[in-house]
């Protein structure tokens, strides 16, 4: 699943079932996260419960890598089967231009 925006209000409740509508098949769970700009408190209860039922996480800056690192320090929930903890994307740079210039 792939993410972007913001993570409040009624996307909320639409990614739940989007993310629970994948439950249960033998496929590892990921959700790029890199697109997010925005997450309020049920948003991260959401990212929290996902992370604990053992999907990876992909993320990148400095306020989405916090927000991460906190929802891994937290116990899984019971019985899952954790997959990797998470996996951080590497920043790119904004273009090959700024990517030359150093």
């Amino acid at each position: 699943m792939e993410l972007a925006g913001r993570l409040d209000g009624p996307w909320v409740a639409e990614t739940e079932k989007a993310w629970r509508g994948s439950l249960g098949t033998d496929r590892m769970i990921e959700m790029d996260l890199r697109q997010l700009t925005g997450i309020d408190d049920a948003g991260r209860d959401l990212l929290a419960a996902i992370q604990r039922a053992g999907a990876s996480l992909f993320v990148e800056g400095v306020w989405m890598t916090a927000l991460l690192d906190e929802l891994i320090s937290q116990q899984p929930c019971e019985g899952a089967k954790p997959q990797s903890l998470a996996k951080r994307a590497r920043r790119r740079p904004a273009s090959r231009q700024q990517e030359n210039s150093k």
